[in-house]
């Protein structure tokens, strides 16, 4: 076997192979003994037929094709084996001549990182502070889904719940699909209808019926109603007004199960906050850092990556749509959504991630961060905690099996990482 191997953009190579008839020797063989198996010949068991007879039974080009299907596979990695190349992505195969075979692969390999200076990022460490208002707030949203509502004739108001039939309607005076409902529950001023919805709803009462238009903004999750104006048409079936709530040990025990005085409520709502605060402050921190350190690294990312990065993008989003209960091609349907758009939109941010990946692993590795067998049985150990006894046995099922083990392991290094360079 002759072979030579050419470098190409962005960490890719190209490995054009030649093989003579030597090396093509136990290739035929295999070929034949594969293909004997389905060919019945008059003296030979299955498998056993000569190759000089089964050329008789069998045209010559079809064990040659597949022979040549089965040397590329070996020849292709007998040359990555001998150049000690890394691989990461599936080789592209474009065979030049069949008889004697010559193929070229092309092929991603890890490419060259420099990360120079990283030493030397420094990233402030913000003190994260919990105001008395955001305490307030917490404590005015506990009272809010507390609140108990009685039927009124008196006019809607702010915070009021009201029950609603309504349908949209386009300029022509044409209905508009979903976008009707009946006895529909809205409590005025919590944002959950679109952008001037709720407002047209306040000093209405019980039987009246009203007619407006809302414009849906331009940033709309459906672009079918980015920036159209609907008339909506509504009948309001119920008005009620909203009981005053007090903030009383009975209701906080009765909502959070535990007995406690309410500046007891006040302190654990505090604690919550700067527990949250604080995880997000170390994120943040973390997000600079990488921020950072991708302005000190050089690397050509090799498409295959990027491609392979995409896939992943996309197949998330399909999870999301389908745990939505919607077909993901559906969902491309209604948005009006190409996936080569999509793919296109996300590239850039694909290479990103790739690119954080390369140049983390590579820091990583500088700074020699290694986590322990101990340290992995230990956060596992940990996570299953956190679930019922029953579940315990498919979650050790899921740690042998290898995934959940890595992404433990993966969790941990990066851990390590920060704390040493934060």
């Amino acid at each position: 076997m002759k072979y030579e191997v050419k470098k190409l953009e962005k960490a890719e190579i190209e490995i054009k192979i030649e093989a003579d008839t030597k090396d093509m020797e136990p290739f035929m063989k295999k070929a034949s003994d594969i293909i004997s198996k389905e060919v019945k010949v008059k003296g030979f068991r299955a498998g056993h037929v000569p190759q000089h007879v089964l050329e008789q039974y069998v045209d010559e080009n079809m064990i040659k094709k597949y022979a040549n299907e089965l040397a590329i596979q070996k020849l292709y990695v007998d040359a990555i084996l001998k150049e000690k190349l890394q691989p990461i992505s599936r080789p592209k195969v474009v065979i030049v001549n069949e008889d004697p075979l010559v193929f070229k692969a092309i092929v991603a390999i890890l490419p060259e990182i420099k990360v120079e200076g990283y030493e030397n990022i420094k990233i402030k460490k913000e003190e994260p502070k919990v105001e008395k208002k955001e305490v307030d707030e917490i404590i005015e949203d506990f009272l809010k889904r507390s609140t108990k509502y009685k039927e009124t004739d008196s006019e809607a108001k702010k915070g009021y719940k009201v029950e609603i039939d309504f349908e949209g309607f386009d300029e022509e005076g044409k209905a508009v699909e979903n976008t009707a409902s009946k006895n529909h529950p809205i409590i005025i001023g919590d944002g959950s209808m679109v952008e001037g919805f709720e407002e047209n709803l306040i000093g209405l009462k019980k039987g009246d019926k009203k007619e407006f238009t809302v414009t849906f903004p331009k940033d709309y999750f459906k672009k079918d109603f980015q920036n159209k104006k609907l008339k909506f048409k509504v009948e309001v079936k119920k008005v009620e007004e909203p009981e005053k709530t007090e903030l009383t040990e009975e209701l906080i025990e009765k909502v959070t199960g535990r007995k406690m005085k309410e500046e007891e409520f006040r302190q654990d709502i505090e604690k919550n906050i700067m527990a949250r605060k604080t995880e997000q402050a170390k994120k943040d921190r973390e997000n600079k850092y990488i921020e950072e350190l991708l302005k000190k690294t050089k690397v050509e990312v090799p498409d295959a990556l990027i491609e392979e990065e995409i896939d992943f993008i996309i197949q998330d989003m399909k999870d999301n749509v389908s745990g939505k209960g919607m077909e993901f091609e559906k969902f491309l349907e209604q948005n009006k959504i190409k996936l080569e758009d999509l793919r296109k939109k996300y590239r850039e941010e694909a290479e990103k991630r790739v690119k954080i990946r390369l140049a983390l692993r590579t820091v990583i590795d500088k700074e020699g961060i290694k986590v322990t067998k101990d340290d992995i049985d230990a956060e596992f150990k940990k996570i299953k905690s956190f679930y019922p006894e029953n579940e315990h046995k498919k979650i050790e099922q899921d740690f042998e099996k290898g995934e959940l083990k890595s992404q433990i392991e993966n969790r941990l290094t990066l851990r390590k990482f920060f704390e040493k360079v934060l």
